[in-house]
């Protein structure tokens, strides 16, 4: 946490760490399968049922174009053939240690465990190997790495079964295990009661749901996408369809402590979206009378989001609006991410300069802190200049 120690100037900036917690961070999994490593895993008729059939990406109808495969950064890949983000000691060394941080969140793609592509009993059982990996290969590693449970969120009995077993059987690392990850395009609506014993489950142990940009079924909401930009730009549009399921099917007056996280999926839309909604509700209150506040209310109370990929005006002296909007809306509900290791990761200081000390220090990891109960360790951190820029 950052200590503001003022002088007769104002602030002591030799004295300012802003604390981190990142809370995108996709290491672990990436490709793990096809390098061999969720194999010891995973029973051996699954084993042999990929050898038999291969390993199928987890959306229909092919992947989006890009210049590398994983769209990564070139110098996330390590010695010896292994994908990008899949060596412990390079990720520790580029995302813990070069920013000193108090935590970073392994937020894994959802994998194929719809029972569409996979039959369900291997989607239950690859999820698990993919838990029991991250376990034994990251968590083990250093303390300060966190992660979002995999879950086959189309089998919500197994689903539950599979957070209950990472949050109350898995020792010291039960803490570790702060999110579960779904995908934005599920086989219904986010807020159907298909996924009610999920969320249910997910507010027993405290814990929030997540929801990361990557689908399962289209690289854009209404199918695929020629250009990886188009892709990169679609990431905002499946907010509006996820936020209004939720809080028009009365998810949050069934689970009034759940926290939602929208991870990757931009944060500048939400003035427009909490208006719309409201806007409607007034003429169209009746058909959801088991609502007992305004929409934005339910947004206000429930809903962070992360910053990557950061909205950035042309002029940057804008930003100060952008954010200002939001946090009228939202309040401290904006959390760092960095998005490691993708071409387009962002550090801790690229965070805009143009925003008061006391927002940055709450973005890059007070309001993660509170989010995932993830504690700011003490004399760790970035120090930034008035500037902004990191001072080494």
């Amino acid at each position: 946490m950052a200590q503001l120690e003022t002088t007769s100037t104002g602030i002591d900036l030799s004295e300012l760490k802003f604390g981190v917690i990142d809370t995108d961070c996709h290491v672990g999994q990436m490709n793990a399968y096809t390098a061999g490593r969720l194999a010891e895993y995973l029973p051996q008729k699954w084993v042999d049922y990929m050898a038999l059939i291969g390993y199928r990406m987890h959306m229909v109808g092919g992947e989006r174009p890009r210049q590398r495969q994983f769209a990564h950064r070139t110098d996330t890949v390590p010695e010896g053939g292994l994908t990008p983000g899949s060596d412990p000691d390079l990720a520790r060394e580029q995302v813990l240690d070069a920013y000193d941080m108090s935590g970073s969140i392994m937020s894994d793609i959802p994998v194929n465990t719809g029972g569409k592509q996979w039959p369900e009993e291997m989607a239950a059982a690859f999820a698990r190997a993919s838990n029991e990996y991250r376990r034994d290969m990251w968590l083990a590693s250093d303390p300060r790495w966190y992660a979002a449970i995999t879950v086959s969120h189309e089998n919500p009995e197994a689903a539950v079964e599979e957070i209950r077993r990472c949050k109350e059987d898995d020792g010291e690392f039960s803490k570790r295990w702060v999110s579960v990850m779904l995908p934005p395009d599920n086989e219904r609506p986010a807020g159907n009661p298909k996924y009610w014993p999920i969320l249910e489950a997910c507010e027993h142990y405290d814990i929030p749901i997540s929801f990361h940009v990557l689908a399962v079924r289209h690289t854009s909401p209404i199918s695929h996408t020629s250009y990886y930009f188009e892709e990169h730009i679609d990431f905002a549009l499946y907010n509006f369809p996820l936020v209004s399921s939720l809080i028009f099917e009365g998810v949050f007056e069934r689970f009034p402590k759940l926290r939602v996280g929208l991870i990757e999926l931009a944060w500048s839309w939400a003035p427009a979206m909490a208006w719309r909604m409201d806007a409607a509700y007034r003429k169209l209150h009746k058909e959801v009378p088991h609502l007992t506040k305004l929409p934005s209310e339910y947004f206000r109370d429930h809903f962070w989001m992360s910053t990557q990929p950061m909205e950035e005006p042309d002029n940057p002296e804008w930003i100060e609006d952008v954010y200002g909007a939001f946090e009228q809306t939202m309040g401290d509900k904006l959390m760092y991410s960095s998005d490691y290791p993708h071409w387009d990761f962002d550090a801790p200081d690229a965070l805009w300069e143009t925003l008061p000390l006391e927002t940055r220090t709450k973005v890059l990891g007070e309001n993660a802190s509170k989010m995932y109960n993830i504690p700011l360790l003490p004399g760790r951190g970035v120090t930034l200049d008035e500037a902004g820029a990191r001072v080494y």
